[in-house]
């Protein structure tokens, strides 16, 4: 932890990040690779017993801490671009009223247009490539092998040998088990429900063109060609008459989704071969079904917003007459489907059981405020929530993160900002105050010199130490000559009067001052109060200060 504390205020420093001007997200990234790596270090060679437990639980900290980085390197950098591209004349174009624009441009300029619609997008890859993981199934040649050795086996079998068979299909195709009501032999039923299960996962990660290819590589190439209708209709020579790539993707795209809707709809059909196809098409009955993590549940709520709010913008002008999709209007979603990033986690949040423990979690609250675009209000709430039984590890994230937040240009709340360093700061004075000049430059100039002056004057370290703790001050831009003075008169100053806040008392504060006889031995207070003159000869301009003191 020691280590990671000094690599986090490296960072800080500017040291990992040269002249990176997207200060912001590019620290993320390397707060991502280093708590990465403590996860992969804790997961590695897990012990059994207590120690292991402990040593799981830490890895899954790690994990999930690297995963909120990552999120907010992605969502912090978008946004500054687009910050940086509203100031283009050109971004009130649109191609809403083109009626010559193939789908494909149409939702690219979307995309561009809508940068709530983006970052949903860019939610929806993250929550993808944080997903668990899992064992795909392996590849198989030869469709429905059993089956299709069952039927040829038929024909020269006696009829006992031929009564176990009675009930499989007779044909080898894909739907001669719904047209003939009948089975197929168990091993090609196995093999086929663990593919259906890993074509889903693949799809929930993101993966889609694995999940094609896996379904070529296992001679079902129906189920490629299935799941490749989403892709939007483009024809390049609609962009580029002199184009001569190749027109692609689904002219009828919307169709397709009601087809798949239908096939979700369908009791018959295996569970992930639902949850499969509900996913495409943007519904969110199914998909639950299989969901078993607040990770899994909210990618099927965002999925379901991003394909609903992607449907409504493509609305209107169309090089091409659709093809009428009135026949699938009973396969209507039974589930309202959330409307915004903030009804999702609302839904999610409002689960039973584990899911809705893990949704409690700080970490997952954080990632709910960075995908919400709400961590101005977070930071606050953390701010006045903040005691002493604050978890450390949270003080020291949600620190650093409102400095990343705060370098990609968002605007935050200073007084809750200052109030989280300065939590921090005071638990890096115990064990790395060498360290702590550089989370005080971070606060408002008002406040930095009250608070190293406070930090400073309350060591009981050496000489030497306290002049390096200036220069690290002045290092980092600090006022040390307002510090040094500030130090000596809070060291001083009797502990009653630091305690005084009243503005009304206008007494002399020397005639609260008592002098002890010279035999009486020298107390604590009194010490601090003749090492506090130490600051105002730190140098030759505190000269004058220290002899009025």
């Amino acid at each position: 932890m020691t280590e990671l504390v000094a690599e986090f205020a490296s960072v800080v420093e500017g040291r990992e990040l040269g002249g990176d001007v997207s200060r912001g997200a590019s620290a993320a990234r390397v707060y991502k690779q280093l708590t990465k790596q403590r996860s992969d270090n804790a997961t590695s060679g897990v012990l059994f017993g207590a120690e292991g437990a402990q040593q799981r639980h830490d890895g899954k900290w790690w994990q999930s801490e690297s995963d909120t980085w990552d999120l907010l390197a992605r969502l912090y950098e978008q946004r500054q671009q687009r910050r940086d591209v509203a100031m283009d004349d050109n971004m009130d174009a649109s191609t809403d009223d083109d009626a010559t624009l193939s789908d494909f441009v149409r939702a690219q300029d979307l995309l561009e247009r809508d940068g709530q619609l983006a970052e949903y997008v860019e939610v929806r890859r993250w929550l993808e490539d944080t997903a668990r993981e899992f064992q795909p199934v392996e590849t198989r040649k030869g469709y429905l092998f059993y089956t299709r050795r069952s039927i040829r086996t038929q024909d020269t079998a006696d009829s006992n040998a031929m009564s176990d068979n009675t009930q499989l299909v007779t044909d080898i195709d894909p739907d001669a088990s719904s047209r003939q009501r009948r089975d197929i032999a168990i091993e090609d039923h196995e093999y086929t429900t663990s593919l259906l299960r890993t074509l889903f996962e693949y799809v929930r990660r993101g993966r889609m063109s694995d999940a094609m290819a896996l379904c070529v590589e296992s001679d079902e190439p129906w189920r490629a060609a299935s799941m490749k209708g989403g892709l939007f209709w483009r024809d390049p020579q609609l962009e580029d008459a002199e184009s001569t790539d190749r027109v692609g993707g689904n002219i009828n795209r919307n169709l397709w989704k009601h087809a798949c809707a239908a096939l979700a709809h369908d009791t018959g059909n295996d569970s992930y071969e639902r949850a499969l196809y509900a996913a495409l098409s943007g519904r969110v009955d199914e998909v639950l079904t299989v969901c078993v993590t607040w990770n899994d549940f909210v990618w099927a709520h965002v999925n379901a917003v991003i394909e609903m709010r992607m449907d409504h913008g493509l609305r209107g002008a169309c090089v091409y007459e659709q093809a009428p999709a009135t026949s699938f209007a009973h396969v209507q979603s039974r589930r309202t489907c959330a409307t915004d990033m903030a009804q999702v986690f609302d839904i999610v949040e409002s689960l039973d059981g584990c899911v809705q423990n893990e949704a409690r979690d700080p970490l997952r609250r954080l990632q709910r405020a960075l995908a919400t675009n709400a961590f101005a209000e977070y930071v606050e709430e953390f701010a006045q929530a903040l005691s002493p039984e604050t978890d450390v590890r949270m003080v020291r994230v949600v620190a650093h993160a409102s400095l990343c937040v705060r370098q990609s240009g968002a605007e935050l709340p200073e007084p809750a900002v200052s109030a989280v360093l300065e939590a921090y700061v005071d638990r890096l004075a115990r064990d790395h105050d060498e360290l702590v000049a550089a989370y005080v430059a971070q606060m408002p100039t008002e406040r930095q010199t009250h608070v190293y002056a406070q930090f400073v004057q309350m060591l009981n370290v050496s000489r030497d130490h306290r002049m390096q703790l200036l220069q690290r001050a002045e290092r980092h831009g600090l006022d040390t000559h307002a510090v040094c003075r500030a130090a000596t008169l809070a060291g001083v100053q009797p502990d009653d009067l630091l305690d005084s806040s009243d503005p009304s008392d206008s007494s002399d504060p020397s005639d609260q001052f008592e002098l002890s006889e010279p035999s009486e031995p020298i107390t604590n207070t009194e010490q601090r109060q003749v090492r506090a003159l130490e600051w105002t000869t730190s140098s030759s301009h505190l000269y004058p200060y220290a002899l009025a003191q």
